[in-house]
């Protein structure tokens, strides 16, 4: 089980500091949204989560500075996420830490992590310092898709390659895949993004490779359900056996296994122009 712990340095009184952190209302503000719309039902207080509903409350005890956020998928069943406000020189430290639930993918942890830290820097905005510390995180790239066929795609990537939604809105959804990909798509013409990205993909110039067990195998999955293949199984002299499928966009997609040492080209040459 991993956890994450994250402080954020505040130049603001400890005591309005945790009246904040202890008022439902904020919930969403210092978890980066990832608790939306917290509301009370029946008797308790249920928020959105990009995981679905889950049932929240907060304990609080202002003489040590602690805030318990409990949360979980059933009310008897709530685990902890400590939070403890602390009296500093010239302000208050907030420290928070996170604990991977038991059977929580990584990627999902790691997106609930990033989005607590999120969280904290508006609470510094909001009460001044705001100097955040976090453990060192590996920084990994990933691809964004625009898209004229928004949902078109959004179920090609779940339904045909694995990826598994994270977040979502009417304009984006942000895919992970258990091979530790991140995919976003995002609606052509969605406002407030630079103007360079308000056109689709044609497709030309751009693909996506996946590295998969076997390729033959692969081809034969995708072309039964359908997908619109553009080549099938080949050996290729870099080393690599792949075929290639069409996303709804006409980005082209490689799936491939590596080729044992004696099945590789010794060399690869470019097409002749």
């Amino acid at each position: 089980m991993k956890t994450h712990t994250l402080t954020v340095t505040l130049a603001a009184a400890r005591d309005d500091v945790f009246a904040f952190f202890q008022d439902i209302a904020s919930l969403p503000v210092w978890s980066g949204g990832f608790y939306g719309e917290p509301r009370r039902a029946d008797a308790v207080w249920q928020s959105r989560t990009p995981f679905g509903e889950r049932f929240v409350a907060l304990l609080g005890d202002a003489r040590t500075g602690v805030v318990d956020l409990l949360q979980g998928e059933q009310r008897d069943e709530l685990a902890a996420v400590p939070l403890r406000v602390l009296l500093r020189p010239h302000g208050c430290a907030v420290t928070l830490t996170l604990f991977q639930a038991p059977g929580l993918p990584d990627e999902f942890f790691e997106y609930e992590c990033r989005a607590f830290a999120v969280g904290l820097r508006e609470v510094g905005r909001r009460f001044g310092g705001g100097e955040l510390q976090a453990p060192a995180a590996s920084v990994t790239p990933f691809p964004g898709l625009v898209t004229g066929k928004f949902y078109e795609t959004w179920d090609f990537y779940t339904t045909h390659l694995g990826f598994r939604t994270i977040d979502e809105s009417d304009c984006h959804v942000l895919l992970t895949h258990p091979g530790g990909g991140e995919l976003i798509l995002l609606r052509e013409e969605t406002e407030g993004v630079p103007a360079e990205l308000v056109s689709a993909t044609d497709g030309r110039g751009v693909w996506l490779c996946f590295d998969v067990a076997d390729a033959d195998a692969e081809y034969a999955r995708l072309r039964g359900a359908g997908v619109d293949i553009v080549e099938p199984p080949v050996d290729r002299p870099w080393g690599r056996r792949h075929c290639i499928v069409r996303d709804p966009n006409g980005l082209l997609i490689s799936l491939s296994h590596e080729l044992a040492a004696a099945s590789r080209a010794t060399e690869c040459r470019p097409v002749a122009s």
